[in-house]
């Protein structure tokens, strides 16, 4: 009963998510539950009326019969194919909707919380079992099936027990007897005890039998899905495949992997089968046992051929709408169990509490940030990534941070921007600490490109003016202080073409040009503070100067850091930290750096090659 209680509650709370979002969609499901009832016990008592016509002879009453009976079952059945085809829409909607609630819930996440792997196999697991076994709309199927079940089980109730207390014709010896009230009810219950003993053991035999398969599947979707999405469909594997003939390695795995997936859905099927066999041999016999009671009572004369086949109907949808009862009961278990995992995800806490104090807003950008003993290790890992990091930020100064690579140079921008919160210190903005500001606010004042930046396949306008409105005149200053003006002028559609061919028939742009293209919409949004972590990495040190250099005169005026594993970001910094083993070993300008003849001189003279 615990277990019971616990699948409906889920249940229900899905249905009230599905019409928060959609108001109209569980009404018309509702609509289409008491159509499909009124056709059947419409075509019940309208058959049996025309068939006791026609054998009165009352032919004029019989075509007055068989003419509602053909009205009622065009409009009910047109009705119905109505409802139908908007649920196809509907349908597709709520898969939608589905996919939707996963990533308004990643979004609405921390930044730390989203990058832990079991988040990622959260939303894996949540998206493929809602395929393979039915997702929102499934769910509405079922509870509206369990609807349809009851409220039909209560119908032919009441026709069975009508038909059950109808008094014989006298004198018929041993049959009057049998199809007297008593028999006839002592005959029904026998037939619906046995048929739900029946029912409800094969349904828990073969159910267990299900949930053990499921149990002991591998994930082998997960496998074949990697395969499909990330490399048969990723041009950048296809080079390295090609280069080292991989073809029938990777078309190997695919093919054992779609053999295991085979394997287990094959099992699936051959228990669904056997289930649906023992379950059709028990509405045989009820529906023998139905005739039976039937025919006695016209046979004893309490009724007439025409209501033979009212009754037989309402025995036969009785028997049906108990086995369907028990069966999408089975499925909603199912379906529930599989949706655990996708509520349990939706509930997830942030594990840092969000601030609400707003930033205050300075046309001086004068901003004093500062790190006050911060240490910091990664969700999972015992080690400290920053060690005792003690720092504040020259606010409109040119900040250079150098490190090798691994040295703690990229997890201090993310804890700066706040994406990490510190494991130990604090940070600051004008005294106060980052924790405390909304986070929202606090992210508005930093422009940043990272070493990963990505674009999206999405117009070139809202590539770069990313999450403010349209202003295609700070759009185009933006593009030609990025050097990124030639480019969109010389594209077909401008601001407006499409980047890539992932959706539209975009134009595929190289490295450099998406570089130019992060970087403006760096610039378009105007923040106090600036930060490039990175993005020149491919480029040579020479190259990545000049980059840095003339974005530097772009930004003048405002705070401006530059992350490198290299030194030629340096030159025109007016101050520099230097990163190792996640700590601040040397800080001050390059005069005084290289002067000093330490780390940041060693890495200096060993790439001073490069800088001639």
């Amino acid at each position: 009963m615990r277990e019971l209680k616990s699948i409906h509650k889920m249940g229900i709370r899905l249905l009230k998510m599905i019409h928060r979002e959609d108001s109209s969609v569980i009404p018309l499901h509702l609509l289409d539950v008491c159509l499909s009832l009124a056709q059947i016990y419409a075509g019940l008592f309208l058959t049996a009326g025309l068939i006791d016509a026609l054998l009165a002879g009352a032919y004029r009453e019989a075509a007055w019969q068989a003419v509602v009976l053909l009205g009622a079952t065009l409009l009910l059945g047109l009705a119905q194919r109505l409802l139908q085809r908007r649920f196809k829409s509907l349908g597709t909607r709520m898969w939608l909707i589905f996919y939707v609630w996963l990533r308004e819930k990643v979004f609405a996440m921390d930044y730390e919380s989203m990058e832990k792997p079991e988040v990622a196999e959260k939303i894996l697991f949540s998206e493929r079992t809602s395929d393979m076994y039915g997702g929102l709309d499934t769910l509405l199927n079922h509870y509206c099936n369990i609807l349809r079940a009851i409220l039909n089980i209560l119908l032919s109730v009441s026709l069975v027990v009508h038909l059950c207390l109808t008094r014989p014709a006298g004198g018929l010896g041993l049959v009057g007897s049998l199809a007297g009230p008593i028999p006839s009810f002592g005959l029904f219950a026998v037939l619906l005890v046995g048929m739900c003993a029946c029912s409800f053991r094969a349904f828990t035999k073969f159910a267990a039998r299900q949930m053990e398969i499921f149990n002991s599947h591998t994930g082998v979707e997960e496998k074949l899905t990697y395969l499909l999405n990330n490399v048969y469909d990723n041009e950048k594997v296809g080079k390295i495949i090609r280069i080292y003939g991989m073809e029938e390695m990777i078309l190997e795995n695919t093919a054992q992997e779609e053999r295991e997936s085979r394997a287990y859905f094959e099992k699936r099927c051959d228990v669904r089968n056997a289930a649906n066999d023992a379950n059709n041999l028990v509405s045989s016999v009820f529906a023998v046992g139905a005739y039976l009671l039937a025919a006695l009572k016209v046979v004893a004369g309490a009724v007439t051929v025409g209501a033979f086949t009212r009754y037989v109907g309402a025995l036969n949808q009785f028997g049906s709408a108990c086995f369907s009862l028990i069966s999408e009961h089975g499925e909603l278990q199912k379906i529930c169990t599989t949706m655990t995992d996708f509520l349990a995800f939706l509930d997830m806490e942030n594990p840092h509490a969000s601030g609400s104090i707003p930033v205050e807003k300075r046309d001086d950008g004068e901003y004093e940030l500062a790190f006050e003993n911060v240490s910091f290790r990664y969700p999972g890992s015992e080690e400290m990534v920053l060690k005792n990091v003690d720092f504040r930020l020259r606010i409109k100064g040119k900040l250079a941070v150098v490190g090798k690579n691994g040295a703690g140079k990229t997890t201090f921008i993310k804890l700066l921007c706040r994406l990490y919160e510190p494991t130990e210190g604090r940070i600051t903005l004008n005294g106060t600490d980052i924790r405390k500001y909304d986070e929202e606010e606090y992210r508005r004042i930093f422009g940043v490109v990272f070493q990963d930046f990505k674009l999206f396949a999405f117009p070139v306008w809202e590539n770069v003016a990313a999450g403010y409105g349209r202003e295609d005149e700070r759009i185009w200053k933006a593009l030609e202080q990025a050097d990124a003006g030639g480019l969109v002028r010389n594209m077909e559609n401008g601001l407006d073409t499409w980047l890539y061919k992932s959706v539209e028939d975009g134009v595929e742009i190289s490295g450099g040009e998406a570089q130019k293209l992060a970087l403006a919409r760096a610039l378009y949004k105007d923040a106090p503070i600036v930060i490039l972590d990175e993005p020149t990495a491919a480029l040579d040190p020479k190259a990545e100067a000049e980059v840095y250099e003339r974005f530097g005169q772009l930004v003048e005026g405002r705070t401006s850091i530059y992350i490198s594993h290299r030194m030629s970001s340096c030159r025109f910094c007016d101050e520099i930290i230097v990163f190792q083993d996640g700590q601040i070993v040397e800080r001050g300008s390059h005069e005084e750096l290289f002067a000093a003849g330490g780390c940041y001189a060693q890495m200096w003279n060993a790439q001073a090659k490069y800088y001639a």
